[in-house]
């Protein structure tokens, strides 16, 4: 659906904001863009439908260059990309009926249509009650809301989200996550999230570009983000909850013990896979840290263990063991 390919940014002070970034987002996917402040995330966004017109590169909608168009055909392909904006950009003179119904009136719908239309995505927003109040009237979920609902009234086939939960509290962050997953599988839509929040790539995104210093570090599914990014991430956005390596070390001072990390992933993360193999192989195990993290669809776990085994049968262990997870590595 979405192709982005050899993407660069450079602002007139010579900042180089975006630097040859390649990625592609399929039909139905949800991708979350995630990295540090100054990684150029939003920037990124905004290049997506030409509201930032890029240096170099293409930006391909099925197949469509966008940055080839003139300004006519630009315009009418960029019906298919609506964006929601982080701090909602809701007009204060409207109310949230007359917010949502811009767009169409834009198009020049005729007013019985635009009404149809509009009152039938404020229900499905469940935005009835409000829909002759005022921007300054809204909660934080209401606002968001009511910038979803005139984001979707186009009937759009990509939507992009500029940091959508960071100004609402725990409890309205996952209703708004809920009310994008619930979008998704009901419209097939794809999505893209600009995000700094672990959490919104945990629960509901399919993919993962993580922009670091401009580029692309990492492109692909969301688990293997985290299993091979975790190190990385640690210090750079969990530092309260690093290992505590020396402790782990220091633990394992028998020569004849091997230090092993486990990455499970999936159904089997629920498993005891562990115990069953080392059961059958006569290996003691010493469990020195463990975690589960849920992910959109599946979990995934990391655990350090160590081992001992006073029979030949170590190796035959590591073995089957790495047959029935996703990763295991020796760190000793």
């Amino acid at each position: 659906m979405l192709e982005i390919k050899d993407l660069n940014l450079i602002y007139e002070d010579n900042y180089h904001v975006l630097k040859d970034i390649n990625f592609k987002v399929e039909d139905g996917e949800i991708v979350g863009i995630i990295g540090l402040s100054g990684a150029g995330k939003t920037s990124l966004l905004r290049t997506l439908n030409l509201l930032q017109v890029p240096t170099s590169g293409k930006i391909l909608l099925d197949g469509v260059d966008l940055t080839s168009l003139e300004k006519e055909e630009l315009r009418k392909i960029r019906k298919k990309i609506s964006i929601v904006f982080q701090h909602f950009n809701l007009l204060s003179s409207r109310t949230v009926f007359q917010n949502v119904a811009l767009p169409l009136e834009i198009e020049g719908l005729l007013k019985k249509e635009i009404e149809d239309k509009v009152n039938k995505m404020l229900e499905s927003m469940n935005l009835i009650p409000r829909k002759d109040a005022y921007p300054s009237q809204l909660s934080g979920g209401e606002k968001q809301r009511t910038a979803i609902a005139r984001a979707l009234i186009s009937n759009p086939d990509i939507i992009l989200f500029d940091e959508p939960t960071s100004s609402l509290d725990p409890k309205t962050t996952q209703k708004i996550l809920d009310l994008i997953l619930e979008i998704n599988q009901s419209t097939k839509k794809s999505i893209l999230i600009v995000t700094h929040e672990m959490d919104v790539i945990k629960k509901i995104c399919d993919k993962v570009v993580y922009l670091k210093n401009g580029y692309v570090d990492f492109m692909g599914p969301v688990h293997e983000f985290f299993i091979e990014k975790e190190t990385e991430l640690n210090d750079e956005f969990y530092q309260e909850i690093n290992i505590d390596w020396n402790s782990i070390w220091q633990m394992v001072k028998d020569k004849n013990q091997k230090l092993l990390k486990i990455v499970f992933w999936g159904s089997k993360t629920h498993e005891p896979v562990l115990y069953d193999v080392a059961k059958k192989y006569d290996v003691s195990v010493n469990i020195l840290y463990g975690k589960i993290e849920h992910l959109k669809e599946n979990p995934y776990g990391t655990m350090i263990v160590a081992i001992r085994s006073e029979n030949s049968h170590v190796e035959n262990f590591l073995k089957e063991l790495s047959e029935n997870v996703y990763k295991v590595e020796v760190l000793n």
